[in-house]
């Protein structure tokens, strides 16, 4: 058990280590920032415990460490995190150019170590301080953070790359959460609760969240700019009040016509066609050459005003009827690409987009769009088949050719 610290020092004893100032929170658990540099003295790089190569040629002490990250971490090869790590390098790189501004955030990385530290307290002039030493020798394990500890190492390994200097990197000042004194157990406790027990926003909140997205950006302002009439009443209805901004999906009593994620998707599509639909559910950070943001706004705008004033009753009732759906309303956005200042192909006037859909059966009924955009369940109901990469593409094509087979189905029937 690590004892409570009563003694007050009156002066620095480096034999011990590093002092540190930290917050006690209790006497395990303690909050601390330093250089990144400092951290990584600490932390070794988490790659050398799953090399076995490598792990043979270390001290027994940094063996003992690499035995410990095994036994608590996640591994690193062939799996998704070494991919998040070059991501999280190239957002950390952001930061360290200044380009981010204020708009950015980087947990504390939260380091455990068996090891009890020794803590004591000072006097200072703003009161008492509580100071912490970190042996000199002193080796631990994150238990959160790791893959924030990876990004920084890449960095290191070609800063140029990253329009970033080592100094940079290493000089970072980074929050540290101290777990000391307590069993590897403890550790992997810790690991457990703080990436399980943890609830991770639905997409419809976190795209609502990131404003320096630009798809994200562009649809929250469609949001406040536009009003929708009203079906029944023909009042002026504001859209934003149409759609859901924190919901994933709707249930069947909701109002509102769609997710934010969906107008999203529609915003992404209109943008970049139908390369946009593998796009739908990643970060735009940047517009095609020729686009502006508020020109892209003003263009979309456009067509979601004729859209919304032609099949506003589709949109209320789309219970029974799909152009709601997200694939399809995806694919709409694909269709009106080419109705966008900045396409690169033929351009399409909004009057000849609208007579384009004019005969598209809305109604979800398979005769229409069985295979399109909807498919029969082992239960024999007629159900909307995949999201917008699965059907988005193919729905698209049915709106843009009315030639074609689906064409001609999702205006005429299967059986006509």
């Amino acid at each position: 058990m690590v004892q409570q610290v009563t003694e007050y020092a009156d002066e620095i004893r480096p034999e011990l280590g590093d002092p540190l100032r930290v917050l006690r929170l209790s006497p395990t658990r303690l909050l601390a920032g330093m250089p990144w540099g400092k951290l990584q003295q600490i932390v070794p790089d988490p790659r050398i415990s799953e090399n076995t190569r490598m792990r043979r040629l270390l001290s027994p002490e940094a063996q003992r460490q690499a035995e410990a990250r095994v036994q608590v971490q996640r591994a690193i090869k062939s799996t998704k995190k070494a991919d998040n790590a070059k991501d999280y390098a190239r957002y950390l790189a952001a930061v360290i150019r200044g380009e981010r501004g204020e708009h950015w955030a980087t947990p504390p990385f939260a380091l455990w170590t068996e090891e009890t530290l020794t803590q004591v307290k000072a006097r200072s002039p703003f009161g008492v301080d509580h100071l912490v030493y970190l042996p000199y020798s002193m080796s631990g394990v994150l238990v959160d953070a790791e893959t924030q500890h990876l990004a920084h190492f890449l960095l290191l390994e070609d800063p140029a790359r990253y329009g970033v200097t080592a100094q940079q990197v290493n000089a970072r000042i980074v929050g540290v959460e101290i777990y000391h004194g307590m069993p590897l157990e403890s550790a992997r406790q810790i690991f457990h609760d703080r990436n399980l027990l943890g609830v991770i926003p639905n997409k419809n909140v976190a795209l609502s969240s990131d404003q320096l997205n630009e798809a994200t950006r562009i649809a929250n302002g469609l949001l406040k700019r536009m009003t929708v009439a009203d079906p029944d009443t023909g009042e002026g209805v504001a859209l934003e009040e149409l759609v859901a901004v924190r919901q994933r999906q709707l249930k069947s009593t909701d109002r509102e016509w769609m997710t934010l994620s969906t107008l999203r998707s529609f915003v992404v599509t209109a943008i970049f066609g139908k390369p946009g639909f593998e796009r739908t559910s990643g970060s735009i950070n940047e517009l095609p050459d020729g686009c502006e943001r508020e020109q892209a706004e003003d263009a979309i705008a456009d067509v979601l005003d004729l859209l919304f004033d032609e099949f506003a009753g589709h949109f209320a009732d789309r219970t029974r009827n799909v152009i709601a759906a997200p694939a399809v309303f995806a694919a709409l956005g694909a269709v009106a690409h080419r109705s966008m200042p900045w396409t690169s192909g033929e351009h399409r006037t909004l009057d000849d987009l609208m007579l384009l859909l004019k005969d598209v059966q809305w109604q979800k009924d398979p005769k229409f769009w069985d295979g399109t955009c909807g498919k029969f369940t082992s239960t024999g109901a007629f159900s909307l088949a995949g999201g917008v990469k699965d059907s988005g593409s193919r729905t698209a094509g049915a709106l843009e050719d009315p030639t074609s087979p689906r064409g001609r189905w999702i205006r005429y029937g299967k059986d006509t």
